[in-house]
């Protein structure tokens, strides 16, 4: 065998190995992209927890259950500060779904699976008039825009939280 055989065996050998290198990292890179999608998806879970149990406090409950239950709830300074801290922790949950989804962290349905639980928040005359005042400002112009797509439908029930699940009993 002489040196020229011998150099393109070894060229074949380094394309081969280049092939499966390239082969290895297109699947590592795959399983990367499957697991930061699975840690986004775990991350925004456990944040809506958080959100939640903060709703479970019976003050900042019961406020929740007057806005929602009715369009022109009488509430007090103390009531509008947590309802207003209510909100504030969903949108910014939600935002950051919505950013997350943008660049490819969250799957498609993980994002579309919070459109209703907006909706459900903005189904109070009180939350929507909250987003007009006040919430429009404290998210990132492209959030704002989604809000505003989903804002752009009468509030079910007539901005009666509860009246929306009445509708749905009786059909």
């Amino acid at each position: 065998m002489d040196w020229e055989a011998l150099g393109a065996i070894g060229e074949l050998v380094g394309a081969l190995a280049v092939i499966f290198t390239l082969i290895f990292l297109i699947f590592q890179i795959r399983q990367n992209t499957i697991a930061l999608q699975q840690q986004s998806a775990r991350d925004s879970t456990t944040s809506l927890h958080q959100t939640s149990i903060a709703m479970m406090h019976a003050d900042v409950a019961n406020a929740v259950s007057k806005a929602y239950s009715e369009a022109d709830a009488a509430l007090t300074i103390g009531e509008h500060a947590q309802l207003e801290h209510f909100m504030l922790g969903y949108m910014l949950v939600f935002q950051q779904d919505f950013l997350d989804w943008e660049k490819g962290l969250h799957i498609t349905t993980t994002w579309e699976s919070r459109i209703p639980i907006i909706k459900g928040l903005f189904s109070a005359q009180w939350s929507r008039k909250w987003w007009q005042n006040m919430g429009r400002e404290y998210v990132t112009p492209q959030f704002r825009k989604v809000i505003d797509e989903i804002l752009a439908n009468e509030a079910a029930g007539a901005g009666n939280y509860w009246e929306a699940f009445s509708e749905k009993e009786t059909q």
